[in-house]
């Protein structure tokens, strides 16, 4: 992959959730010192809960820092109940703010209602219920408004750096994949024999790499996902051996190019580590559902091996499953070939 590319890459799933996420951090930290100012400027309560209040603050603080957000709730509801001066609820907002990147929209929405009832019974216990119903709405309002700003500000990111970087794939590999086809087009014409024949096999991956770079585009530019049955028969139409057995349940549906990509790279992995290595007749690989979650599993009839030996095709298959929260197993034994089971949890 070109340099260029690479460093791409690297910014569209590392440098702008994190410049996002520091930016929050920084805004919530100047927020989390505007609550204390009143209380600095004139107290108005005992020192027993004013200490009491100071270390639901100062929790708040240190859990902003690592972002544990059920500690932050913890410590604004703490705050709420020893000594509420009616701008806590404002926290609550800085918390709606960071989870856009850690769960989907409607966890999201269940995360603030209860966050928000918290705040409710809060108020309600500190002052009175009328109270909370006053101020409970606004607060409701500012942490939903906050939230659905956040994500759609992130998913306009992810959409320019995904067009960004396909422009980037199609410039620099695409470029150069087609380069190469035309160059074994002319080594074809003045070659006979054998090397005819390895000529062509060299051309038709180059063609098919073509192909892949384009589909990889295509799904890129768009919201779409991949076509998981397409790309997978795709691969397969490659390896002659061992003979592919391949079988996805109608009720496996995946809407989330990441997730899809995910599945495509894993099956490739497999496909690719028993045509190199397993010496097997036959591959069995089965999509299905299980628990909520896309299962990929995986036999060969090969020699099979006491010890399996993770390079770096089974270790970049195991980071991509954990990435996004999975789990990969890999069982083999001499004589009874491999078997790879990686569970996946479906992004809604």
């Amino acid at each position: 992959m070109p340099v260029g590319l690479y460093r791409a890459y690297l910014d569209y799933v590392t440098i702008i959730p994190m410049e996002r996420a520091r930016l929050v951090r920084i805004g919530g930290t100047l927020a989390w010192i505007a609550v204390a100012v009143p209380l600095i400027i004139q107290p108005s309560s005992s020192l027993t809960r004013i200490a009491l209040w100071a270390i639901a603050w100062l929790a708040f603080g240190v859990a902003l820092r690592r972002s544990w957000l059920v500690v932050q709730v913890a410590g604004v509801i703490g705050m709420v109940l020893t000594l509420c001066d009616g701008f806590e609820g404002t926290l609550l907002v800085i918390v709606a703010m960071q989870l856009g990147g850690l769960m989907s929209r409607r966890r999201a929405f269940v995360w603030i209602g209860v966050q928000t009832a918290l705040l409710a019974i809060a108020i309600g216990i500190h002052w009175t219920p009328r109270s909370a119903f006053l101020l409970t709405p606004p607060y409701l309002g500012f942490q939903l408004l906050a939230f659905l700003t956040l994500e759609s500000i992130a998913h306009s990111s992810r959409m320019a750096e995904r067009l960004r970087i396909s422009r980037d794939l199609h410039d620099a590999i695409g470029h150069h994949l087609t380069a190469l086809t035309l160059n074994l087009e002319a080594a074809l014409q003045r070659t006979t024999g054998d090397a005819h024949e390895k000529i062509e096999v060299a051309q038709s991956i180059a063609r098919s790499l073509l192909t892949d770079v384009r589909e990889i585009v295509a799904s890129m530019e768009s919201e779409k996902g991949i076509d998981l049955g397409t790309a997978i028969r795709s691969l397969m139409s490659e390896i002659p051996r061992p003979q592919i057995h391949l079988e996805i349940a109608d009720d496996v549906r995946v809407d989330h190019p990441e997730l899809a990509r995910t599945i495509v790279r894993c099956a490739q992995e497999i496909i690719t580590n028993a045509a190199r290595h397993s010496g097997a007749e036959n591959l069995w690989l089965v999509i299905d559902c299980d628990d909520g979650k896309i299962r990929i599993r995986a036999h060969d009839d090969g020699r099979g091996s006491d010890e399996v030996a993770a390079g770096f095709g089974l270790r970049a298959m195991r980071s991509r499953v954990e990435e996004i929260g999975g789990e990969l197993r890999i069982d083999s034994g001499v004589g009874r070939g491999f078997d790879v089971i990686a569970l996946v949890p479906v992004k809604s």
